[in-house]
């Protein structure tokens, strides 16, 4: 199992994620995804010795480096979270922009990586900045091969997708029917003046999980969450 590492989540999942899995991380803009992604990433190499690979198309490396401080996470070693953002990528292949084959950089890109580094986890941010940069004339069935060669791959695959304020939609193409897990974050008016930020896990194959909302704390080096007592 791959273990969120929020503490009291993962007792609501029966233990955590089945590897392999496809799992969105979804939720509106300020949800803290991406930071719940780092946190996940790092602490499952320094208890499980799992390694991870984070791509970034939209934060670049120093952003995230200066999040995952802020959630207390430093002095990691580099060549087992990797972290690689959208300059980087351009870099190694120049002629991408060119050609307009994200899609097909990102799987080659990942199927070397995964050989090469011997990846166990992956990080994609956001398919919402994946899908800017490809043109999507079929999105079923471009996404339905993408989802499947992330299966193929035999990683645990984490993808971050950006949900509208006010819309219920995970994701603009239904992206929760083809994903084998999907984690939602959002913010609660609590009151006439707070706001709460929540966490549940939609769907998990598999898993007997509780499908509740939690509230969702950082504190320290660590998430946590708690019952909702009130609204």
């Amino acid at each position: 199992m791959i273990k969120t590492y929020i503490d009291g989540f993962d007792e609501a999942l029966e233990g955590g994620i089945p590897e392999g899995h496809t799992v969105l991380v979804s939720g509106t803009p300020g949800t803290m995804k991406s930071s719940v992604c780092l946190n996940l990433l790092y602490k499952n190499h320094l208890h499980s010795k799992k390694r991870s690979l984070y791509i970034s198309l939209e934060e670049t490396k120093n952003s995230l480096l200066t999040a995952m401080d802020r959630l207390g996470i430093r002095n990691f070693d580099e060549k087992d979270v990797f972290i690689v953002d959208l300059a980087r990528l351009r870099m190694e292949y120049d002629e991408v922009d060119k050609m307009q084959d994200w899609m097909g950089f990102v799987t080659e890109y990942l199927t070397r990586r995964v050989k090469e580094d011997k990846i166990d986890i992956v990080a994609i941010d956001s398919l919402t900045a994946l899908y800017s940069l490809i043109e999507m004339e079929n999105p079923r069935q471009q996404l339905f091969q993408f989802f499947g060669f992330l299966k193929r791959l035999g990683v645990t695959s984490f993808l971050i997708s950006e949900m509208y304020p006010g819309s219920e939609a995970f994701g603009p193409y239904r992206e929760d029917f083809l994903a084998d897990g999907n984690i939602m974050l959002k913010l609660q008016e609590v009151g006439d003046t707070g706001i709460q930020l929540r966490i549940r896990c939609v769907k998990m194959r598999h898993v007997n999980h509780e499908r509740t909302y939690f509230a969702l704390m950082h504190r320290g080096d660590r998430f946590l969450i708690t019952s909702v007592i009130s609204e």
